[in-house]
């Protein structure tokens, strides 16, 4: 059917409204939506929008759960899900990097342990690894940051779009490890039963 509903999952914050404005700008009425709603779950014409946490929303979508989802490239990498990602759009733009104390300096060598602090431990073990280090991942789920400065952690991997919070936390960035951008994610098995109305999503989304 040309117009069934496509279920849409969307992380919340920034890329959530970068994203309802890009829908809007596709023509879609996106008036229903509200900033202060509290609400997980909320229909715009033949979308219906699932607003999800955004390590969440891979995992939504390989599920099946949602058809296609919008998030940013360093979830999808941190994932490790099954899915179809052929779209990046012009926003959620910003870096993974690699980040220490100002006052210190941090030298990589082969066979030495590491202490790193983060959100996004598959992303940081594979990248010390491939510097033939001993990753020890200290998972954190609130300011990276503060780790270096209290003796947690030698270094810290996380997202950041101008450095602000690093440099007033009296940190410096070393290496950065990948750009990020918001993508279009897809459920393989959607991509079959919905072509048409995904296609007119990816039309939309990219005007």
């Amino acid at each position: 059917m040309e117009n069934e509903r496509v279920i849409l999952a969307i992380a919340k914050g920034r890329i959530m409204n970068d994203a309802l404005n890009a829908l809007k700008n596709g023509g879609i009425n996106v008036s229903s939506f509200s900033n202060k709603s509290r609400e997980l779950i909320f229909d715009l014409e033949n979308y219906r929008i699932l607003s999800c946490k955004p390590i969440d929303v891979p995992k939504y979508v390989e599920m099946g759960t949602a058809d296609c989802g919008i998030v940013g490239s360093d979830c999808i990498t941190e994932s490790k899900c099954d899915i179809y990602e052929p779209i990046s759009l012009k926003f959620g733009k910003c870096k993974m990097v690699v980040a220490c104390k100002k006052d210190l300096e941090i030298k990589y060598r082969q066979g030495e342990e590491i202490k790193i602090a983060t959100k996004f431990p598959n992303i940081a073990k594979k990248y010390f690894e491939d510097k033939k280090m001993i990753p020890k991942i200290i998972y954190l789920n609130g300011s990276v940051e503060l780790a270096p400065l209290v003796g947690l952690s030698e270094v810290i991997v996380d997202i950041t779009e101008s450095g602000e919070t690093i440099r007033k936390n009296n940190l410096k960035v070393i290496e950065t490890i990948m750009d990020i951008t918001a993508k279009v994610i897809f459920n393989k098995t959607s991509l079959r039963t919905k072509e048409n109305s995904l296609k007119n999503f990816i039309k939309i989304i990219k005007k």
